[in-house]
């Protein structure tokens, strides 16, 4: 790619380039992190998008008809590239989901910290296996399955290809619930045990009006929750070695659709 001898044809097929790119790496875990340098985040881009460039066919390029015929296939380029990412992350949604679910029958219901990737509140429970489900996934190579995702989605979906149909939605939609499964799966095991504590204090209680229930119940419910947590973490990392397997097939199954 001769970046001094461009015509504007080219430039017009490196911007669609460019926009998929900057939309998949801003919302991708791990390089979406807002902790992930802008500027490293930014050089990144534009590596891969001249390192790509010379996927896109020039005649897979029909010129756009004005500016608002360019600005809309850039959207739509921005689009593929933050569906393609959108699914990566559901990953990291379901962890998040899960530790909010045990957090607040521990009782850290109203207990949040900023969860540094997407500076949004989330639980105790939650940041810290987010943190560990980061370290698992860059340890199993899910930054190469990133970069790998990206480049087929240049092999398979042409710019100005994109059409988002039926299939897609219905598709997102399966994404979605399987990311609530595996959420319920990951918090299942901590709040089975919290919920028979809970049954068990509300039967003490009745059969022992003298005792303060919610002095016991407190502390004893985030001691036993916080050691099943750790208990569980063998479990947790064999069901998310188990899902970041399953991406390429979700990425693949995602970019068919399209």
């Amino acid at each position: 790619m001769d970046l001094f001898n461009l015509s504007y044809t080219d430039f017009e097929r490196f911007l669609f380039v460019l926009f998929r790119v900057g939309a998949f790496i801003v919302f991708v875990p791990f390089f979406g992190s807002t902790q992930f340098p802008s500027r490293v985040k930014t050089g990144l881009i534009l590596l891969l998008s001249v390192s790509l460039y010379p996927l896109v066919p020039e005649a897979a390029i029909v010129p756009p008809k004005g500016l608002l015929g360019l600005s809309v296939m850039l959207f739509s380029e921005m689009l593929v590239g933050f569906s393609i990412a959108y699914v990566m992350r559901m990953i990291f949604t379901a962890v998040q989901i899960a530790g909010t679910m045990v957090d607040f029958q521990m009782g850290f219901g109203v207990v949040n910290v900023i969860d540094p990737q997407t500076q949004s509140q989330v639980s105790i429970t939650a940041q810290f296996q987010n943190i560990f489900a980061t370290f698992l996934f860059l340890a199993l190579n899910g930054h190469h399955l990133t970069v790998h995702a990206l480049v087929e989605s240049f092999e398979m979906i042409n710019p100005q290809q994109f059409a988002f149909s039926a299939s897609t939605a219905e598709f997102i939609l399966q994404v979605f619930a399987a990311t609530f499964v595996t959420a319920i799966k990951i918090a299942a095991p901590v709040m089975v045990i919290l919920f028979f504590i809970s049954v068990g204090l509300g039967l003490v209680a009745r059969t022992v009006p003298q005792m303060n229930v919610f002095i016991v119940a407190f502390p004893l419910q985030i001691g036993v929750g916080l050691l099943m947590v750790g208990l569980t973490f063998s479990f947790f990392t064999v069901l998310m070695k188990k899902q970041i397997a399953e991406l390429p097939a979700w990425v693949l199954g995602l970019m068919q659709t399209f």
